[in-house]
């Protein structure tokens, strides 16, 4: 045993995988799947995005959400995120890769904490700080959220690098922190982005006015050109991401500020940090005023502790000064009138609708303050945790006796429910959840801290044991909270047999009206929300539920007459006219289509006068049509269509989305990130130090 304990000492990072299998053990049995927008948003996108690299389609257009969008360009779906091309070229995307790649963030983001951690504290806090983040309310909370896990396994990256040029100005901290903004912002939320940018404003802030005192080792005479230089080399390495969004900006939805009603969505309410000790209550009332992922920001015993202890000790100017970005993302993921202000006077904060998002910067500002405080304890070797240990034992011990009193009182428990005809074990944890009151999860949550806190005082001394005993917790308190915010009671098979419904990949679509078309048909649709996207057809019966959306599309959503005119359509048919009403053909004796796909349609028109052909798909710029091998003009119909006039006769028809222009500028960006972990690696340049 001691020797094992030595061996994953010396190898961190087994640590940290051995943890995240334990700790998200419900998330991988086979009984129940990740679920809400992770599998009606993300699951689809990148569905789309295998499904084509599986058929040999180029995955830049999206030719099944809102009638065609532009991939590349879409901020909600990490479209050059490495692990996604890796995964959509190799397995394919299911339901079973998308839950091994949330784990994924998961592991190198708690391994991540761990490396920032090792910059200033001793190696078992450090570790104790990566598995805390790991099982952290944010993470637990938020795992319907794909796009924020991503950017929580790759900002701790950006950090370690932003901290290594600050002490360490050589080329290899450069590339590779470049290298690692490149990661986050190509797979993560513009919301975690621009959360990102203010984060770090901050720390260069926090570290200037601390720049003769503790944080004296991060700053040289050159601190601001090396922040300025470390920016460039990022948006160098960036410069896909960079382009391809600024250019979406300008034809998307979601290119202009959110509505003020809007902004003020899903905050995380100064209430909701009673789950700061107390994570579990807070799943079961309307009292947080939020939505049940916004509400959990547990950090763990030690942590807590670490930081009333760095709070007791700390002067007044370091409480202000480390205090103040603490208090900002509170205040911002708070909503609230804070959040208005923001709105109208912050740059870029007016475009994020929610605002729990930007509780994943309170998190970390607080694991770290944490650490600062456990570290000095450990080093101190004061009694004072004990004392602190036994306060919070007291306060939990009342805590349960209140429960246990209110729930005799109320009788509103789980245990007066009547409720017994069971058919499946799935069956009985259904029944819990929902019956379950808050008094129930409060007693819960209370014996399970009073257990913890007995354990860990006596074996408070002995950093294995006690470490163990945290942990154990931190995975009680994650299983606990994962059927509320995580998982969904379908098993993942279930899920998979209706995404499976269509052969793999993707074939040439039937002419038929798009209210006629075979989709697939869920027992539960609310899941699946997307199902165009999962039955690869071009044009849905409604409105796809997906935030990012061309405005010409949004302009025919809201016609609607328009929009019932066009349902009756197939996705390619002759016309007399572009108007509502005019007489249309989509059949076989008119048009034979060769092939149909993202990006790409083939057919053969037999016309027997003059009439226009339309394709349902959204005219972005870069589409390109040719008729008898001769590129011709094409224009916009039906407020966002394509639609091209034709002669009377047969004529061979090409759409085809070129994307060309955005490949180029792909292709420059890979050749400057292998460029630089070339120079990275290589001992000459990457150990160079420019300031010398």
């Amino acid at each position: 045993m001691k020797k094992a304990a030595i061996f994953f000492y010396k190898n961190p990072f087994l640590i940290f995988l051995l943890f995240v299998i334990v700790a998200y053990l419900p998330v991988l049995l086979p009984f129940f799947h990740l679920k809400n927008d992770l599998i009606s948003q993300n699951l689809p996108t990148r569905f789309v995005f295998s499904e084509s690299l599986y058929s040999g389609f180029e995955p830049f257009w999206n030719p099944y959400l809102h009638y065609g969008s532009p991939q590349y360009g879409d901020m909600n779906n990490g479209f050059w995120n490495p692990i996604q091309w890796f995964i959509g070229s190799t397995f394919g995307y299911n339901i079973y890769t998308i839950t091994f790649e949330e784990l994924f963030y998961i592991l190198i983001g708690g391994y991540g904490i761990y490396k920032v951690a090792r910059e200033f504290f001793s190696k078992d806090v450090a570790i104790l700080t990566g598995l805390v983040y790991m099982c952290s309310g944010y993470l637990t909370g938020h795992l319907q959220y794909l796009c924020w896990i991503t950017g929580t396994g790759y900002f701790p990256f950006v950090l370690l690098y932003f901290i290594r040029i600050n002490k360490n100005p050589i080329v290899k901290n450069f590339l590779l922190g470049g290298a690692s903004v490149f990661l986050f912002v190509a797979s993560t939320h513009p919301g975690l982005i621009i959360g990102g940018a203010y984060f770090f404003a901050f720390a260069l802030l926090v570290i200037f006015f601390n720049r003769k005192e503790i944080l004296k080792e991060l700053y040289h005479k050159n601190f601001w050109l090396i922040n300025s230089i470390f920016l460039l080399i990022s948006s160098t390495l960036s410069i896909v991401v960079i382009y391809g969004n600024v250019e979406v900006l300008n034809f998307i939805s979601r290119g202009t500020k959110v509505s003020l009603n809007e902004t003020l969505m899903t905050p995380t309410t100064l209430q909701s940090y009673l789950s700061i000790y107390l994570p579990l209550p807070v799943h079961k009332t309307n009292f947080f005023h939020t939505d049940i992922a916004m509400r959990n920001v547990y950090i763990g015993i030690a942590h807590l502790i670490g930081l009333i202890y760095i709070a007791k000790i700390s002067a007044k100017k370091t409480i202000v000064i480390f205090g103040l970005p603490l208090l900002f993302f509170i205040l911002l993921s708070a909503g609230s009138y804070f959040k208005i202000f923001a709105w109208k006077f912050l740059p870029f904060l007016g475009f994020v609708r929610l605002n729990g998002e930007f509780t994943y910067f309170v998190i970390l500002l607080l694991l770290l303050y944490g650490s600062s405080g456990i570290n000095m304890l450990l080093h101190k070797k004061i009694n004072w945790p004990t004392k602190a240990s036994f306060h919070l034992l007291l306060f939990t011990i009342a805590t349960a006796v209140l429960s246990i009193g209110l729930l005799l009182s109320t009788k509103s428990s789980i245990l007066f429910s009547r409720e017994s005809n069971f058919s499946s074990f799935k069956e009985i944890i259904k029944s819990i959840i929902d019956n379950t009151s808050i008094l129930d999860l409060l007693l819960v949550q209370s014996i399970i801290q009073i257990v913890t806190i007995l354990f860990f005082r006596k074996h408070i001394n002995e950093k294995i044991i006690a470490g163990f005993v945290l942990s154990i917790n931190l995975v009680l308190i994650t299983w606990l909270t994962l059927p509320f915010t995580g998982l969904g009671m379908m098993s993942k098979n279930d899920v998979q047999t209706v995404i499976e419904k269509f052969p793999k990949g993707i074939y040439t679509q039937e002419l038929a009206s798009i209210n006629d078309a075979d989709y697939i048909t869920p027992l539960d649709e609310s899941q699946f929300l997307l199902i165009a996207s999962y039955s690869k057809k071009m044009g849905s019966r409604m409105p796809d539920q997906y935030p990012v959306q061309l405005r010409t599309n949004e302009a025919f959503i809201g016609d609607k007459d328009l929009y019932n005119f066009i349902k009756n359509q197939s996705y390619l048919f002759l016309s007399d006219d572009t108007i509502v009403n005019t007489k249309t053909s989509f059949a076989s004796s008119n048009i034979q289509v060769r092939q149909s796909g993202p990006g790409l349609v083939k057919c053969t028109v037999f016309n027997n006068d003059f009439k226009w052909l339309t394709l349902l798909q959204n005219n972005y710029k870069y589409w390109e049509v040719s008729v008898d091998e001769k590129q011709v003009s094409h224009y916009t119909s039906f407020k966002t269509f394509i639609s091209i006039p034709l002669e009377k006769g047969k004529h061979e028809i090409e759409f085809r989305f070129n994307s060309n222009p955005i490949k180029k500028v792909a292709w420059l960006n890979i050749f400057l990130l292998l460029l630089a972990f070339s120079f990275a690696i290589y001992p000459k340049t990457g150990n160079s130090n420019l300031f010398k």
